[in-house]
């Protein structure tokens, strides 16, 4: 148990670098253009291919000490892979402010879900996956949308509750592309039912403000 959290962990701050995908993307979208900063993307998106490509082709090896892997990506496409597509996918299809918290309820939601599932959890489905994760994951997807969508309570539910639902059930699938896809299509539309109009790209450091003070 005691490895399998070890390993879960590491795998979870590894995920982590997905802060520094969307962030990037956030600081080339306020600093050149929207189209510069998907550019960006693109560029990141065939430099993960073409890795992958070259790992699943020589069957390259990771050493053990370092192998956070699960044993289906061994011979398939890692987790890198669907972060990528996911972050071009909220960006490219949803408002900036649904995408952004979409893509942060799949982070932190799903980190958190996974080290108290493997810790505490006990009650199980088959996939693995634990109830107790569910609900810690989605205490900390209901954080992520309290900072950024205070002002409507009832989008940042209704996108936590999604998140958290989608990263249960998600099995056969990569929940590091369900979850965000699903999460931001529930939220967008909400906010297009109520004729919500959220203010298309603002600086994420300027909503924490707002938040706090």
């Amino acid at each position: 148990m005691r490895k399998k959290l070890r390993k879960e962990i590491l795998r979870k701050i590894w995920h982590l670098n997905q802060m520094f995908i969307i962030f990037g993307y956030v600081a080339l979208r306020y600093y050149f253009s929207e189209r510069v900063a998907t550019f960006g993307l693109v560029i990141l998106l065939l430099i993960v291919m073409e890795f992958e490509s070259i790992r699943l082709r020589w069957k390259l090896k990771i050493p053990g000490a370092f192998n956070i892997l699960r044993k289906h990506e061994q011979y398939h496409a890692t987790g890198m892979l669907y972060v990528v597509l996911s972050v071009i996918v909220c960006f490219a299809v949803f408002d900036f402010k649904i995408a952004l918290i979409a893509l942060l309820m799949g982070v932190f939601g799903d980190f958190v879900s996974a080290i108290i599932g493997i810790k505490y959890g006990k009650m199980r489905l088959k996939s693995g996956k634990s109830i107790e994760g569910f609900f810690a994951g989605f205490v900390m997807n209901m954080i992520v949308g309290g900072v950024f969508l205070w002002e409507y309570p009832i989008v940042a539910l209704t996108m936590a509750c999604v998140a958290s639902v989608v990263e249960l059930f998600t099995y056969k699938l990569d929940d590091n592309l369900t979850v965000p896809i699903f999460t931001g299509f529930s939220g967008q539309i909400v906010v297009l039912i109520l004729g919500i109009n959220l203010v298309q790209f603002t600086n994420p450091l300027q909503d924490l403000y707002s938040f706090f003070f």
